[in-house]
């Protein structure tokens, strides 16, 4: 039995992460913008648990129905629909985490793109921290290292940047 309830686990977290990803969204963006915490993102990803409250959570804010959140069998998600639903019911009823999602997205996205056009900064190759420290000195804000590495991601697949894999998991970004 216990073997079953892990695997269903599995399940559940695999398609939370699919959700997550439609949603184009980190981890721990997801975590904030629904009120919940980054651990508890984390763990359902892994498959290590999580209480009905929590999956209650998800289904209000993704606007899907627990039958079809829970539905581990299919593998189709209205993609339409949750981007939609996600960001009304973020909107309407996290609507400080939505603000602050919105003001840090333009502002990180301006201020990288200010580096890449209007500087040498990405000539030599930097790391996300390196990044992150220098729009936070720039600009005087604090920024989480997954809202950089989006950011960064999409100048990536925009062609603005390039990335290379240094060690097990540092990426670094250069023209």
């Amino acid at each position: 039995m216990e073997g079953y309830i892990q695997e269903q686990k599995k399940k559940i977290g695999d398609r939370i992460q699919k959700i997550i990803a439609i949603l184009d969204l980190e981890p721990a963006q997801f975590a904030v913008l629904t009120k919940l915490t980054v651990n508890t993102i984390i763990n359902i990803e892994s498959g290590k648990g999580f209480n009905s409250n929590t999956i209650l959570n998800i289904s209000f804010y993704t606007g899907m129905p627990l039958n079809v959140l829970l539905n581990v069998s299919s593998n189709k998600i209205d993609k339409t629909r949750l981007i939609q639903d996600f960001w009304y019911n973020v909107k309407t009823y996290n609507s400080q985490e939505y603000e602050k999602f919105n003001e840090k997205s333009f502002t990180i996205v301006e201020a990288i793109r200010k580096l890449i056009e209007e500087t040498s900064f990405f000539d030599m190759s930097k790391k996300t921290g390196e990044v992150r420290n220098r729009i936070s000195k720039d600009y005087s804000i604090n920024l989480e290292s997954s809202a950089v590495s989006q950011a960064l991601l999409d100048f990536v697949k925009d062609g603005l940047l390039k990335k290379s894999k240094v060690g097990a998991r540092n990426y670094h970004y250069y023209k």
